[in-house]
């Protein structure tokens, strides 16, 4: 690399690097904030935080490098147009789409590293963290059962406890409909609830109490009283509902992928199959459109004639314009219309087509079009 493409890509990385960090933040809150009635729980620690923080950070990565990567590549390029140094480039024989090298080749770089987050690193942090959650709300609700209050945030039960503290109750009431035709009523001296496995599952623990059990559709009427007993509930859209991740299909890894849809596609669930197949597509397409905006940035980062500001705004254009042609791809995909992993490649084509010509034009027109 030469002293010129040197110089170049130290004017693309400083600003590719303070995107990523300020983006990456932004994004980051805006996450945890969406989890705050989670991760600020009364059974949460900073450990907690900074475990789930990990798990969706892959992913946070994996969607602002591209605009990162335009944004610095457009900003470097642009900051040699403004002090004129790619008209004395133009002096000394070079054309400006000579410049075009120095981000393609750092897009190689980034387009590899997105492809190993998205597809190796991103399914098991993803994993790690819906784990990580899924514990976090289990603690949470041991904890969020009050004194002298009604809790029914568990489908199908109604917890009362007069005294609570510190995940442990007493004079227990618990109203069971997880049967609507045979509804339990268990009253007991003490209680508790306690996590269960890796799943949505909990176990309900009662201790020196009595269970009546009444049958709708007869007169049956059934009372026991019990020293210990135990009780398997499943926290169903309570564990759902509060866990973002649980519901995220981008944690298989590429062969799990594949079998699944190869499994749907067996099983006659061909909408299931190209929904899958257009998740594994996006997966793969949105890392490599660095190589298309790598094009892009160089005629975009010399037409200075709207400043900075047209190089910022015209970044973000660019990227609206990527999702927009993705999304579409993606839902053609799904419909069956495109082939998805192949098709998903559609908007980074086009975008690479756009900058070639753009590129060519820029070539064309010489020294004379950054002036």
């Amino acid at each position: 690399m030469g002293r010129l493409d040197r110089y170049l890509a130290k004017e693309i990385l400083l600003p590719f690097a303070a995107g990523l960090l300020f983006l990456t933040q932004i994004l980051l809150a805006t996450q945890l904030l969406s989890q705050a009635d989670v991760l600020f729980g009364s059974g949460v620690s900073l450990l907690d935080v900074g475990a789930v923080t990990l798990s969706v950070l892959p992913q946070l990565l994996g969607q602002v490098i591209p605009v990162a990567f335009l944004l610095g590549a457009v900003l470097g390029v642009g900051r040699l147009a403004e002090d004129r140094e790619v008209v004395a480039m133009g002096a000394a024989g070079l054309s400006p789409a000579r410049l075009v090298r120095v981000p393609l080749l750092l897009s190689v770089g980034v387009a590899a590293l997105g492809l190993w987050l998205s597809l190796s690193v991103e399914p098991a942090a993803l994993r790690a963290g819906r784990l990580r959650l899924n514990d976090i709300v289990k603690r949470n609700v041991t904890n969020d059962v009050r004194s002298g209050t009604f809790y029914d945030q568990i489908p199908s039960y109604t917890l009362y406890a007069e005294r609570a503290a510190e995940g442990r109750w007493e004079n227990v009431l618990i109203h069971d409909r997880s049967n609507p035709a045979a509804p339990v009523l268990a009253l007991a001296r003490r209680g508790r609830l306690e996590p269960v496995g890796e799943g949505e599952d909990m176990r309900l623990v009662l201790e020196q109490g009595e269970l009546h059990r009444e049958q709708l559709d007869s007169d049956d009427y059934a009372a026991a009283t019990f020293r210990t007993a135990e009780l398997v509930v499943a926290l169903g859209d309570t564990l759902t509902d509060r866990n973002s991740l649980s519901r995220t299909s981008r944690d298989a890894t590429v062969p799990e992928a594949l079998a699944r849809v190869a499994a749907y596609r067996a099983a006659g669930r061909l909408e299931d199959a190209r929904h899958d197949e257009a998740v594994l597509g996006r997966r793969i397409s949105a890392p490599l459109v660095v190589l298309a905006l790598a094009i892009l940035a160089v005629p975009i980062g010399a037409a200075r004639r709207g400043g900075r500001a047209f190089g910022i705004g015209a970044t973000f254009g660019v990227i609206v314009l990527h999702y927009l042609l993705l999304r579409g791809s993606e839902v053609l995909a799904q419909r069956g219309d495109l082939p998805a992993i192949a098709g998903l490649q559609l908007p980074n084509l086009v975008l690479a087509a756009l900058g070639l010509a753009l590129l060519w034009q820029l070539d064309r027109r010489g020294p004379g079009a950054v002036r």
